[in-house]
């Protein structure tokens, strides 16, 4: 490390000590204090717009019942209270569901060459964190999309997209409520269903699927809520666009072309592709029914300098949980599922 980036370095390590109240780093661990915590989260969500539009809940015991933020539901009633006494509703989910912060292990390390190239820059400490920060925000958003377990001894290699590092959104309603979810049979296992989406086919258009799925999966209190999204992968965005596209010599048609790419709205719902959805997934739901726990206090850090590497490194972990608040707002159709015109006149 050059001495101008061992300055720089030295004044970030001062800043992280103040922000915890600490005398100062001393390659030992230590616990995030509530404001740098909130901020450490703030920094993240600000490198994936999606996560800023998620519910980001601090709770305090690893193991409890989700809170259900943001659930709704029918509470306007009549009673003849000559009969009976009137009674109270319950506006969360009926059906409880509970969470288990897991240990979730960010480490990292960053090369003193790499470090030195910054030290010129005055945001030396900003770009540094933010390395982190970055990737911090990716996982998270591939193990809601991907997880499907927590294993004791993780397999990048083997789980390119984090599969066993928590359970997320996903495999949380496929095992819990697969009813939800076209594609999945009753024990929450695949199925050989397939759904063709295109002009000739059983869904002729994305809507009529969207349509489908909001009108069949979603309960009756959900159907017509304002803040309803579609979530679709990459290959389902791309072929709505295209087959927009492909007719719109006529006048209706680049009418719905101009809809989609100014409004990007599928029966009528905001439509939007978030990172790391599988590409041929559909998913209808709110953002505030999607939550990331984190248990309060397990926010946890060592920075260590490394000579004998040439690098320092960084040990951060927290536990975290990945929760749908109402199982009931939440409609999918299994990646894979949907088929797709192949342009030579079949599926694929």
């Amino acid at each position: 490390m050059q001495n101008n980036t061992r300055v720089c370095f030295n004044r970030y390590l001062s800043e992280v000590a103040t922000a915890n109240r600490l005398d100062k780093v001393t390659g030992e661990a230590f616990n995030y204090s509530p404001v740098a915590q909130q901020s450490f989260y703030e920094m993240v969500s600000d490198k994936a717009d999606f996560l800023k539009r998620l519910n980001q809940i601090t709770v305090s015991s690893q193991l409890g019942q989700k809170i259900g933020l943001g659930v709704s539901r029918p509470i306007a009633s009549r009673t003849n209270t000559d009969e009976a006494e009137r009674q109270t509703r319950y506006v969360g989910e009926l059906d409880g569901d509970s969470y288990h912060c897991q240990q979730t292990n960010y480490d990292t390390h960053q090369k003193y060459s790499l470090m030195d190239s910054w030290a010129h820059l005055e945001d030396f400490s900003t770009i540094y964190a933010s390395q982190i920060a970055r990737q911090v925000a990716r996982d998270r958003l591939m193990i809601g999309w991907h997880g499907e377990s927590a294993a004791a001894e993780t397999d990048i290699v083997a789980n390119p997209l984090l599969q066993d590092v928590n359970e997320g959104w996903i495999a949380k309603v496929r095992k819990k409520q697969p009813h939800r979810f076209m594609g999945y049979g009753s024990d929450g296992n695949p199925t050989a269903d397939t759904y063709k989406v295109g002009e000739g086919s059983g869904y002729g258009s994305l809507d009529a699927l969207v349509f489908d799925m909001t009108t069949n999966l979603l309960d009756a209190w959900h159907q017509d809520t304002d803040d309803l999204v579609v979530m679709v992968g990459r290959e389902i965005w791309v072929a709505h666009g295209m087959a927009l596209l492909a007719n719109s010599t006529l006048p209706t048609e680049r009418n719905a072309l101009s809809t989609w790419f100014a409004s990007k709205t599928v029966a009528g719902l905001p439509c939007i592709m978030p990172p790391f959805l599988p590409s041929r997934a559909v998913i209808v739901t709110s953002y505030d029914n999607l939550s990331i726990y984190h248990q309060a206090g397990t926010l946890r850090r060592t920075i260590i300098d490394n000579p004998k590497r040439d690098r320092v490194e960084e040990y951060l972990s927290e536990n975290e949980a990945y929760v749908v608040e109402d199982f009931g707002k939440f409609a999918g159709v299994r990646n894979g599922a949907i088929l797709l015109p192949d342009g030579a006149g079949g599926w694929a």
